[in-house]
């Protein structure tokens, strides 16, 4: 149950948006991941992850005056070095990754307040809009799913035995029956 609460949480970020709580989604489905490898394979692990990465750098830039560019330089560092690992794997040898052309993208803005302007009016609402945020929800569920398949269902004596080491709970559970 524990993984279940938080792979729920996880769910409910992205399903909301909540981009200032992508890293910690981020550091889920990397930790999961490490331990269960063939729960994603390595190009729906590196769209997930470099989509989710991608929308809070935008997030951060987006605005009028940006405050954290040593934050958004760590972030672009991150993807380069996602990148660069992936496209070492063999399965990765004819990908071009469009991460290299997002960072030179944000670079150029970062320096340039007209590029980032132009950039938020222009390319912004069609690349990185409503499609963007419904393929990131699609990718996360997915992943959640097949996730969610690999966890045990608790049996009736599994369940008492935890609501047995939280009295709370099940005073909480009892109260609760009409």
């Amino acid at each position: 149950p524990p993984l279940r609460l938080v792979s729920a949480s996880m769910w409910h970020i992205v399903q909301m948006g909540s981009v200032q709580d992508y890293g910690m989604v981020e550091e889920f489905i990397s930790t999961v991941t490490e331990i269960v490898p063939e729960l994603l394979n390595a190009d729906q692990k590196a769209q997930l992850l470099l989509g989710l990465r991608a929308r809070v750098v935008l997030e951060m830039c987006r605005s009028e005056q940006i405050s954290d560019t040593e934050a958004i330089e760590m972030h672009l560092d991150q993807i380069k070095t996602l990148v660069s690992t992936w496209a070492a794997q063999p399965c990765f040898t004819d990908v071009q990754f469009p991460e290299s052309n997002f960072v030179h993208q944000v670079e150029l803005f970062l320096k340039d307040p007209e590029e980032r302007e132009k950039f938020f009016q222009d390319v912004f609402p069609t690349d990185f809009g409503p499609d963007y945020d419904h393929a990131l929800q699609m990718l996360m569920l997915d992943f959640l799913s097949r996730l969610e398949k690999l966890l045990p269902v608790p049996d009736i004596q599994q369940t008492a035995s935890m609501l047995g080491a939280d009295p709370a709970a099940l005073e909480e559970c009892v109260r609760s029956v009409p």
